[in-house]
């Protein structure tokens, strides 16, 4: 539990915690990408206009063109006819080529993603219209800004960011330590107690202070090890109850079979006494009966004898 719980919590942070490190260096790169945009439009808008007013002067603003060319962002400044020549450029063998690009001509500020020609890197594209007209159209102004101080700033970003990230990790890991540690320990101590009482120990109580539904549960094991040690101390005295009503009942029982045990020998000796008697009695009434017979015998004898001497008439 711990482990799962601590586990958790460190992968979850290290998720946002790369997420919001994404985002962060999407959007601090996107402001300092607008920033460096933003200079350069200023640089190049005064430019136009140190332009303009040179032309129409017949002084061009060199001082400017040259500060502005020896900024560190500048990787090309070239001032371009409607047509597409380069009137003036920050590289002298630029002059008088001539470009094509759907930018030619625009009245309005452009600023767009570009590939610097030398090197085929990401550049930005600015395009500034000057107030110098040919067959109606303004002449413009294209200044190309290397993106390096955005790369170089996202790389600084990146490794500040990731300072910050190992270091929150680092802090939610010791925060995530102590959390898991307070949700596992009480219900260890939880699993503990209701070991305990599982093995019969009624008497022991989860000690939990906790606060939360954790406490709750220590305490409805604490009851229910009281609501058990009552129900098991209420069978006990009703088993002691029930064991002397059944001593009461087998002694009873046992009184009552000695009884009929002794009148069913008392009753046994009765019948086997009359028996006996009808035994006797039995024999006696045979005896008598065969006697009856021969004294029958006899009286029918005597009777023939009797008749042997009866005169005869």
């Amino acid at each position: 539990m711990f482990s799962k719980i601590f586990g958790l919590i460190v992968v979850m942070s290290l998720v946002i915690g790369i997420l919001i490190l994404v985002v962060t260096i999407r959007e601090r790169t996107k402001a300092v990408e607008e920033a460096l945009v933003q200079k350069n439009k200023l640089l190049v808008k005064v430019a136009s206009k140190n332009i303009e007013s040179g032309y129409y002067a017949q002084v061009l603003p060199l001082e400017t063109l040259r500060l502005i060319s020896a900024s560190e962002d500048t990787l090309f400044l070239w001032v371009v006819k409607p047509s597409g020549e380069i009137y003036l450029a920050d590289n002298p063998q630029m002059l008088g080529k001539i470009i094509d690009d759907p930018s030619l001509g625009t009245e309005r500020v452009v600023v767009r993603d570009s590939v610097y020609p030398k090197d085929g890197k990401k550049i930005k594209l600015i395009v500034q219209p000057i107030g110098i007209k040919e067959e109606g159209k303004p002449w413009s102004l294209f200044l190309g800004v290397s993106l390096e101080p955005v790369v170089a700033a996202r790389r600084t970003i990146i490794a500040h960011s990731l300072d910050f990230l190992v270091l929150t990790i680092i802090f939610i890991a010791l925060i995530s330590f102590y959390f898991a540690k307070e949700v596992t320990n009480p219900l260890k101590h939880l699993r503990e107690g209701a070991e305990t009482i599982g093995k019969g120990n009624l008497d022991y109580r989860i000690k939990i202070k906790t606060g939360d539904e954790i406490e709750e549960l220590a305490n409805a094991f604490n009851k229910m090890a009281e609501d058990l040690k009552r129900s098991y101390t209420a069978l006990e005295e009703s088993k002691k109850v029930l064991e002397i009503k059944v001593a009461a009942r087998t002694k009873e029982l046992k009184e009552l079979a000695e009884g009929l045990e002794e009148e069913v020998e008392r009753r046994t000796k009765e019948v086997r006494e009359r028996m006996e008697e009808l035994e006797k009695f039995h024999r006696l009434a045979v005896g008598r009966e065969l006697k009856m017979v021969e004294l029958k015998k006899e009286i029918k004898k005597l009777k023939k004898e009797l008749e042997k001497y009866k005169p005869s008439t």
